[in-house]
């Protein structure tokens, strides 16, 4: 029996009296789709608002010369009917809550309704007072009225409250919400008093906020209680004894007591709908179709696929419940009667860690069963550990097959048996799991799984599991390999794309509409037609050796053997990266998957990096101070503009506020601990090396001299005269404004940065701005296409 599972014995007369928890407020999946949907769907009117506004005024203007043809007097009826039924609607449907005793519904219904109107309200103000000309026109009403928002904000309010209302399943009410919303926008359309954009973001604003309420608080309970549920089972014929509340991972389930036997009776309802739609939306995405469960989004196509292939299996020789009746019991639930099998599943098997009660014979009755399935085409789809039970009768029984399928290609027939060999691994181990497999399926047909065993496979239970035991697939497929004999066996590709090629075309895309935009303000061919191409060939060559020098920086911090050409690649890349994130984060992020990717242990890996920021801080501030004094220079006047400052203090706040939750503040702090178990002793045995140590400050200075050498050659190519110690400041603080700036490569802050100080220096604006233009084309835009192509070779070779 499942926790909190409530047992209901017989009364003294024979009557069955219900007992059971205490009902909750379902929170339907389905909703989250539909606001996901409704919320898009209103940005995307937003969007065409704002380019298309032509076309939305000449639509409003169609349908005012529309209004002109049609009688005033009708049109005034029609409106005044609606407004009426606006007004009066939210107070009905109090009051009908109010006769019904839905308190908590009544307070979601008021907060939806004021919070939707609030939003237009809000939304309103801002397109009147703020907004851009051409987005205020979009939304502005053809006819000029004061008391005409652009976003109306009771047919909004209508919207919201009658979706959370939604389970008084009252046609009366849907029927005056109707007419009261479309004649409303009906009548101010043909008057020209709301605009089409208005009508719609209005809409769209009341259902997206009426859905939010509904899975923020649930909805009142409507699905049928225990003792419903054991009408209807009287009702068909059963003599029902005894009821035990004992739900399963997905549905309500009641294990029934009756003079036949006991019976396991799932509820099908309304409130499972959707349920992980949008995880598997994503799985979908990323992997192949014959790998993933079919997956049922109604209640109708969840009973079909559970009822057809619960039969297919029977048919097919597997050991399933058999299914005895499908009760409707009313237009939203279906009940769903089959044998109940006393047992447990494995993941209770696999908690206990008692591997013995997962007998040899087991395990061969399982082979069998897939086997039998094979045989007939039929998969499952979901073996997991809560999916394969150990029957007290001493056999395996499959559960749950809701996302199995018949005619099933070989693939997903595979899959099964990989998911079964892992799931049974993690309970009997694999060194049992794969002898048996083999003894009873035969070499060639577990062969054929060992490719599947990867963990996009595994159900979801499955992958959790698999957390704590992170060698187990390395295990299995080296035992069933050394059980089949034979070289090992190349795995399967199951991903249509891996996350990071999202990121990277995201990036590039990014990195593009950056480029086209930022170079098109720059003034490349004056800048080239009067620059000294002798010193630019110097500024090229003093970039090409910065990235040497941060390599050997980054791999001063790391004793492990990482290839020079590896980490020199990994450098070049930052062109890259650093155009769509912040210069920190984009450095620390690759040369953390460097060495990871390198084998360099996590907390280790993450020791080096910080230690090699932290050691470009220690020899870059004192550089800075040296060369500010021997210049005459210092640092004032370099600071950052405001808005730079005030944007790295509201990150830097930002950043603070986040540590404040739980769970991210539990993830420091392990990674701290981490970090000064093993990352710290580490770090003092490399600057106990002094081979090592002068690998990581030479690398530095030679990363940050290049850097100096480039800038200085670039104002030198335009016609430039400073001297190199200031040119040297100037660079330096110029580039820590870079790294602080939370725009990507520090775009405008180190541009403004840099042609301050070449001013402070005395050039004139006619050779500083040019001179800072070179050398951010040199070091940021030009490094940019080799980088791009690096990344994704280093990608493809899985190097990063």
């Amino acid at each position: 029996m499942a926790d909190g599972a409530t047992a209901v014995e017989p009364g003294p007369e024979g009557d069955i009296p219900v007992a059971e928890p205490a009902p909750r407020r379902p929170r339907r999946p389905i909703d989250g789709v539909r606001m996901l949907l409704y919320g898009g769907a209103t940005a995307l009117v937003v969007l065409g608002a704002v380019f298309a506004e032509g076309s939305f005024r000449g639509l409003a203007t169609d349908l005012a010369q529309l209004g002109e043809q049609v009688p005033a007097a009708l049109v005034d009826v029609v409106g005044f009917a609606a407004e009426l039924a606006a007004w009066a609607l939210p107070l009905a449907l109090v009051g009908i809550l109010i006769w019904r005793r839905w308190v908590r519904t009544i307070v979601e219904l008021l907060a939806a309704g004021l919070a939707a109107a609030a939003i237009t309200v809000g939304a309103s103000i801002w397109l009147e007072t703020y907004a851009p000309e051409q987005v205020e026109r979009a939304f502005a009403p053809l006819v000029a009225d004061p008391e005409r928002a652009p976003i109306p904000a009771l047919p909004a309010l209508v919207v919201a409250v009658v979706t959370v209302a939604t389970r008084l399943k009252s046609r009366r009410v849907f029927q005056v919400a109707l007419l009261a919303v479309a004649g409303t926008f009906t009548v101010g359309l043909l008057r020209g008093e709301a605009s089409v954009a208005g009508t719609l973001v209005a809409l769209g604003t009341g259902r997206v906020i009426g859905l939010a309420a509904r899975l923020i608080g649930g909805e009142q309970l409507v699905v049928p209680r225990a003792a419903d549920i054991v009408r209807a089972l009287v009702e068909h014929g059963h003599r029902v004894r005894r009821v035990v509340a004992d739900p399963v991972a997905d549905y309500r389930r009641y294990v029934v007591e009756t003079d036949d036997g006991p019976l396991g009776v799932l509820v099908l309802n309304r409130e499972i709908e959707g349920a992980g739609l949008l995880s598997r939306l994503v799985d979908r995405l990323r992997t192949r179709e014959e790998i993933l469960p079919r997956q049922a989004v109604t209640m109708r196509t969840i009973t079909d696929r559970l009822t057809l292939i619960g039969l297919a299996l029977e048919w097919a020789g597997a050991r399933v419940p058999r299914l005895r009746q499908v009760i409707r019991l009313d237009a939203e639930t279906t009940l769903l009667v089959q044998d109940h099998i006393r047992g447990r599943p494995l993941r209770e098997l696999a908690a206990d860690g008692k591997s013995d009660e997962l007998t040899d014979e087991m395990l061969t009755d399982l082979w069998q069963q897939l086997d039998r399935m094979r045989a007939h085409q039929v998969a499952h789809r979901r073996l997991g550990p809560s999916t394969i039970l150990a029957g007290d009768d001493g056999h395996i029984w499959l559960l749950n097959p809701s996302g199995g399928e018949v005619a099933a290609p070989d693939v997903a027939l595979g899959t099964d048996l990989a998911q079964a060999l892992v799931t049974t691994a993690l309970v009997a181990g694999p060194d049992r799991v794969a002898a048996s497999a083999v003894r009873t399926l035969g070499a060639e047909t577990v062969s054929r799984a060992v490719p599947l065993l990867q963990a996009l496979v595994l159900t979801r239970g499955t992958r959790r599991t698999l957390r704590e035991h992170r060698d187990l697939l390395a295990a299995l497929r080296d035992r069933i390999g050394s059980e089949v004999g034979g070289p090992p066996a190349t795995p399967v590709r199951v991903r249509r794309f891996r996350l990071l090629s999202l990121v990277t075309g995201v990036a590039t895309v990014v990195a593009v509409y950056l480029v086209a935009t930022q170079l098109s303000e720059v003034p490349i061919g004056e800048v080239v037609g009067q620059a000294d191409w002798r010193w630019v060939a110097v500024a090229v060559v003093a970039m090409a050796v910065n990235y040497i020098g941060a390599a050997y920086a980054v791999l001063g911090f790391v004793p492990e053997p990482v290839p020079f050409r590896h980490a020199l690649a990994a450098q070049v890349t930052l062109g890259f990266v650093r155009v769509v994130a912040p210069v920190a984060v984009s450095g620390a992020a690759i040369n953390l998957r460097l060495l990871t990717k390198a084998g360099v242990p996590g907390p280790a890996a993450a020791a080096s990096v910080a230690a090699y920021q932290l050691g470009a801080v220690v020899v870059t501030v004192p550089l800075i101070a040296v060369l500010g004094v021997v210049s005459g220079l210092g640092v004032s006047g370099l600071s950052p503009s405001p808005t730079v400052l005030a944007a790295t203090t509201g990150a830097i706040l930002a950043g603070g506020l986040v540590t404040l939750i739980p769970p991210i503040r539990r993830r420091i702090r392990k990674f701290w601990d981490d970090f000064a178990r093993r990352g710290m002793s580490r770090l003092l045995d490399v600057l106990s090396r002094p081979r090592k140590l002068a690998e990581a400050v030479g690398g530095v200075l030679l990363q940050t001299l290049a850097l100096v050498v480039c800038f200085y050659a670039s104002i030198r190519a335009v016609g430039g005269r400073s001297d190199f110690a200031g040119l040297a400041v100037v660079q330096m603080v110029g580039q820590t404004v870079g790294s602080a700036a939370p725009t990507p490569g520090g775009l405008g802050a180190v541009e403004a940065a840099l042609s301050a100080g070449v001013t402070a220096l005395g050039s004139p604006a006619a050779v500083a701005v040019p001179g800072v233009l070179l050398f951010r084309i040199i070091s940021f835009w030009l490094p940019m296409l080799p980088a791009w192509l690096l990344w994704t070779q280093l990608q493809r070779r899985e190097i990063l």
